[in-house]
């Protein structure tokens, strides 16, 4: 079922289903929202593959990662937290300070 409603809010043409999915859960307005690649990334072989459910950038500013769960998932708050934290170093570059990067939104549905 997770994998229909990710093809689903992921699709070209469903953004504005997703916007208005992410105004209600967060209470937000958003302006703009660009659904990117949920892929990370590795910077080494041995280094676990990062693969999130869906990721978008929402007002140009703040990077968003949606993990959409059926059952319990066993170590979520681990996982949750090595995805927000590669998704900001992600974001910024050689000697670009921390204070720059991206705000960022986890959300479990």
């Amino acid at each position: 079922m997770t994998m229909y409603l990710k093809e689903f809010l992921e699709k070209d043409g469903n953004e504005k289903i997703l916007k208005s999915l992410l105004e209600a859960i967060l209470k937000i307005h958003i302006q703009k929202i660009e659904i990117k690649n949920p892929e990370i990334p590795k910077e080494a072989i041995d280094e676990k593959l990062s693969i999130l459910d869906i990721k978008a950038e929402i007002n140009e500013n703040t990077l968003i990662d949606i993990e959409l769960q059926v059952g319990n998932t066993t170590a979520i708050e681990r996982r949750l937290i090595v995805y927000n934290a590669k998704l900001i170093a992600g974001d910024i570059k050689v000697s670009e300070e921390y204070k720059n990067a991206k705000d960022t939104i986890i959300n479990v549905l």
